[in-house]
């Protein structure tokens, strides 16, 4: 659990506790035990539920595409802001993990992903950089989805991370925590898009 997360979860027990010591400074605890625990819950939970939903709504909005420009930033704007991204493993057998992962602001063949620094896919990616990766479907009456076998991953690490968050902001509201893990930088060399409207497209970054 992050400092910050935990800091909330203190302020809300606080508070929690301070309801409850009221209601029983008013003398009226013991008619009313009921809906003082009822209260104290509420108290404890909404806060809880509102900042989950906070939490995923922001991260929605920072998933996949952060450019309005280039044709794969518009094609990526129909997609959901998560791959699955297959990895050789050191038995030369591919392995694949779901992950989320967000745009760089600047390149549009460029995605960012992030992963606990002790994490046995950041080792396999340091050993084997070369990856695959495949969006979802974006709905069964369009299947567009966008793949690619033509992929460099480089891991960011310690110093080389922290610099990397300044470089790029959209990281830390990506991953609060982005400057202390491990963040996965995908170059997309080339992939194919297709959908069962316009078939298959190339699009190539070299």
């Amino acid at each position: 659990m992050y400092f910050k997360r935990f800091l909330q979860l203190f302020v809300i027990y606080v508070v929690s506790a301070a309801v409850l010591l009221g209601i029983s400074g008013a003398k009226i605890l013991s008619a009313l035990t009921g809906l003082g625990v009822l209260a104290g819950y509420a108290v404890l939970t909404l806060p809880l539920v509102v900042l989950t939903i906070v939490k995923a709504n922001k991260k929605a909005a920072i998933v996949g595409t952060q450019s309005n420009t280039g044709e794969l930033s518009a094609i990526l704007k129909n997609l959901p802001g998560y791959i699955a991204l297959s990895i050789a493993t050191d038995k030369g057998v591919s392995a694949t993990t779901i992950m989320s992962f967000t745009q760089d602001t600047r390149a549009d063949n460029i995605f960012y992903t992030i992963a606990a620094k002790d994490a046995t896919k950041v080792t396999q990616l340091q050993k084997a950089p070369a990856v695959s990766f495949t969006t979802w479907f974006d709905s069964l009456e369009n299947g567009a989805r966008l793949s690619s076998n033509n992929v460099h991953a480089e891991v960011f690490l310690g110093d080389a991370a922290r610099a990397l968050t300044l470089e790029q902001p959209n990281l830390i509201a990506y991953n609060e925590n982005a400057a202390n893990s491990a963040i996965i930088k995908l170059t997309i060399h080339s992939a194919l898009y297709e959908n069962f409207k316009d078939g298959l497209k190339v699009l190539s970054f070299d």
